[in-house]
């Protein structure tokens, strides 16, 4: 009888991980997909690490604990045990990791800095919403026709969707969203990035369907700190992506000839 490869048990599958070389790790990173998240991580931390600007560890020791408990919801130092067992972190490191995150929010603030307000433009329409009614339908006369019963007022906008149109907004009366201006055909976008809330879109092709619209409301975005914050975040991330590629292949050739 053939013998069956026996699967290697937890002690061992431990052992072989504590005794693995860097390369060896860093080729488990690769193998599960981590790397790329691995390398952006050690990135950000240098960035923050090196850059002179931002408030010395000594002067937001105390405020960065405070923030860095109550964010994580740390009451006890138990939970701060807990925590740090979780993360493969010595106790004595959770110091650092709380003057690290503290850091890490003001280089974010300071990044974006005077770019802030040219970014929300340049991403207004993923923050953006918009509720929309639309009918579509293959036959350009019935569009037109149905237009116009919604226009005189003989028929209403979710009526005729429900009855005509051959979307899967029939099914909800015509209603989509809400949505942000990058998820509609770009034809359809530009529509309703120019119109009012309430105003009826004429018929207009796109392929072989013909539309109509309705703009049922808009959520406009504001420059508010939510909304920083999210562009702290993509210009953060954007700056990290540079390189990144061949900043893998290095790792990668490093690991192979390792």
């Amino acid at each position: 009888m053939a013998q069956v490869n026996q699967l290697p048990s937890d002690s061992q599958i431990l052992a072989a991980i504590k005794s693995a070389s860097s390369s060896e790790l860093v080729a488990l990173l690769f193998r599960f997909g981590l790397a790329d998240v691995f390398l952006k991580a050690l990135k950000e931390r240098e960035l923050v690490f090196s850059d002179p600007s931002l408030s010395s560890p000594s002067a937001v020791q105390a405020d960065a604990l405070i923030q860095f408990k109550s964010a994580n919801q740390l009451k006890t130092n138990d939970d701060v045990a807990e925590w740090c067992l979780s993360r493969g972190m010595k106790e004595d490191d959770f110091l650092s990791e709380a003057i690290h995150a503290f850091r890490a929010a003001e280089f974010r603030s300071n990044f974006l800095d005077s770019s802030g307000e040219s970014l929300f433009l340049r991403y207004k329409d993923n923050l953006d919403r918009v509720l929309y009614s639309m009918i579509r339908v293959p036959d350009e006369g019935l569009c037109r026709e149905i237009f116009y019963s919604i226009e005189a007022n003989e028929v209403t906008f979710g009526a005729a969707a429900t009855k005509y149109s051959s979307g899967p907004e029939a099914k909800t009366q015509g209603i989509v969203g809400p949505v942000d201006l990058t998820v509609p055909h770009p034809e359809i976008s530009s529509r309703l990035r120019m119109a009012q809330a309430g105003a009826l879109i004429p018929p207009f092709l796109i392929d072989d369907q013909s539309i109509i619209l309705r703009l049922e409301y808009r959520y406009d975005s504001v420059f508010d700190d939510k909304t920083k914050s999210f562009l702290e975040d993509v210009a953060l991330r954007t700056h990290l992506n540079r390189n990144i590629k061949s900043d893998l292949m290095a790792l990668q050739e490093w690991v192979q000839a390792s």
